[in-house]
């Protein structure tokens, strides 16, 4: 494991860029698997920008716990990678994207199951559980899709996320979830009719 995996490993995009000037992927994937430390700047820095666009992307404007978000989604990659037999089949950005995804979907879900209290969803405030469903008839689609993704079964939920809010391709989603391709196609499948009803009760 890359104990030196921190946001402090590289100081500025500059040298982030400067870090990856003379390096290939394969290398990274390679001192990943190694668990060669003096690569951690490196590989922070191939793997930053997917995990930042990600966590944007599926979460909204940044969390106040954007930071402690970064460094779990890191941590998870690493250890998803270290694990993999052949991680290379994919590029570091959609590891970076397809883990990042999973950790940010777990929030979604965790935001989902509160009780009481208004849930800020990074485009506008979408209503508590406590006032009933009736209420997302007020947020942005944007908003009520990152609540109703929250109500899937995780795995629909996941291929959802990964294919058509990220655009990864199913054969990617495949290798990085660890699942055959044909799982892939029901489970998004089954996402869509499943979010195409949930959108329709709560309009």
């Amino acid at each position: 494991m890359l104990l030196a995996l921190t946001p402090e490993s590289v100081a500025s995009p500059a040298e982030r860029a400067d870090a990856l000037a003379d390096v290939s992927e394969r290398a990274l994937f390679d001192a990943i698997h190694r668990g060669d430390e003096l690569r951690a700047s490196q590989v922070f820095a191939a793997l930053l920008p997917g995990v930042q666009a990600t966590l944007r992307r599926v979460l909204g404007s940044t969390a106040p716990n954007q930071g402690e978000l970064v460094q779990r989604c890191m941590e998870r990659i690493i250890g998803e990678l270290a694990g993999h037999g052949a991680p290379w089949v994919c590029s570091l950005q959609v590891w970076a994207t397809s883990v990042t995804s999973q950790v940010a979907l777990d929030v979604l879900r965790g935001r989902s199951r509160e009780r009481g209290v208004e849930v800020a969803w990074g485009d506008a405030m979408a209503a508590s559980r406590e006032g009933g469903d009736r209420a997302l008839g007020g947020a942005s689609p944007i908003d009520r899709l990152r609540w109703l993704l929250g109500e899937l079964p995780r795995q629909e939920a996941l291929c959802v996320v990964l294919c058509d809010v990220m655009g990864l391709r199913t054969p990617e989603v495949a290798v990085t979830l660890c699942v055959g391709l044909e799982h892939v196609k029901r489970a998004l499948a089954a996402g869509h009719e499943r979010l195409s009803r949930l959108m329709l009760v709560s309009a």
